[in-house]
């Protein structure tokens, strides 16, 4: 079984990990969010889950902090002011949040047996909002860095009570007559 502690400590040990080893940026813990607000601005990464328990990892952040990700990790400047989100940031994103799920996932194999990931998804917008299905076991943490505040979301639970959640969507032209 999987409780919130070991999501905690996993979901921290991954993300200074990243941060640390390929971006050379300090984060600190700031807590475990409760309600997570939707931001007037973002990007969201997401990373499937799959195995004998399944779910998701997101990384949520600001463009600010997506264009600063992307100057360290790419050995560019960075231009202060109103960021550019172009491919090589929205690839940066994508490639820092399928290490975290990766680490986090490697981590959390030993509770739940072996588990792979998706390629990750990126989600660069204005006012919109996202949620888990119901019923996963998860943690919202909240992250600081550089002056900038980001989250990690992880929501897991095994396969046999995932289709307690799942809803039939159907598609047309498949539905039976």
């Amino acid at each position: 079984m999987i409780d919130e502690e070991v999501l905690v400590k996993s979901v921290t040990e991954a993300t200074s990990e990243v941060f640390s080893m390929m971006l050379d940026m300090q984060v600190d813990f700031v807590g475990v969010v409760g309600d997570s607000r939707p931001s007037d601005s973002g990007l969201i990464s997401l990373v499937g889950i799959t195995g004998d328990w399944g779910g998701s990892g997101v990384f949520c952040c600001s463009p600010t902090l997506a264009a600063l990700l992307s100057s360290r990790m790419l050995g560019t400047e960075s231009v202060p002011g109103k960021p550019v989100i172009d491919e090589e940031v929205l690839d940066v994103v994508a490639e820092v949040t399928n290490m975290m799920i990766g680490n986090i996932k490697n981590g959390l194999e030993i509770l739940t047996g072996p588990l792979a990931i998706s390629v990750p998804t990126v989600v660069h917008g204005r006012n919109f909002q996202f949620r888990n299905a119901c019923g996963l076991r998860g943690a919202t943490l909240a992250f600081k860095t550089e002056g900038e505040q980001f989250e990690v979301r992880i929501g897991l639970a095994p396969a046999s009570e995932q289709a307690a959640v799942r809803s039939r969507i159907p598609i047309l032209g498949l539905a039976a007559a």
